[in-house]
């Protein structure tokens, strides 16, 4: 993808958060609000991320299963790129679109994940921060109106293949 491209895709990324999670304050509408940003952003092959009950990694795939007992990948398998915690109940899963890293956390007695059908506690935006000599990333919640980004040197997964999958932040 060309920089041009990727630079329109973030500008439309950044306007869609804006738009979607700025004025919303009822939890329950941020919750809706962000599984329809990984709908827009990280399709299903089939389904919704609403309709999520859990998260697992099969081999080097991403894979949902649904609250109808089907279960299925992304559409593009590519974007998932890596994870925290054990395949088959991972901690934190990451997704990729362009310069933008998205990690879907998962805890079954958050404050959030308690509630939620997936135990999803947090989904956390990595938004590029341009024109430094170094590439870094701000991270942004989606759920939680009291998190300010996220602060420190680093994030580290495990990339799908095994790797340290390291994102850096400001």
């Amino acid at each position: 993808m060309s920089t041009q491209a990727s630079n329109t895709a973030t500008q439309n990324l950044n306007r869609f958060i804006g738009e979607q999670f700025v004025a919303t304050t009822n939890q329950q509408d941020r919750s809706t609000n962000a599984k329809d940003f990984l709908d827009a952003q990280f399709p299903l092959a089939n389904g919704s991320h609403q309709d999520v009950c859990s998260y697992v990694v099969y081999y080097n795939h991403l894979l949902a299963f649904l609250k109808d007992g089907t279960q299925c990948g992304l559409q593009n398998p590519c974007q998932f790129v890596a994870l925290t915690g054990h395949k088959n109940e991972p901690t934190s899963v990451v997704l990729k679109n362009n310069d933008t890293h998205v990690e879907i956390c998962f805890d079954r007695l958050g404050t959030l994940g308690a509630t939620d059908s997936a135990h999803i506690e947090d989904i956390q935006v990595s938004m590029p921060i341009k024109n430094l000599p170094t590439p870094y990333k701000q991270w942004i919640s989606l759920l939680h109106t009291s998190c300010q980004p996220t602060e420190g040197n680093c994030k580290v997964f495990t990339a799908k293949d095994g790797t340290d999958y390291a994102l850096h932040q400001r």
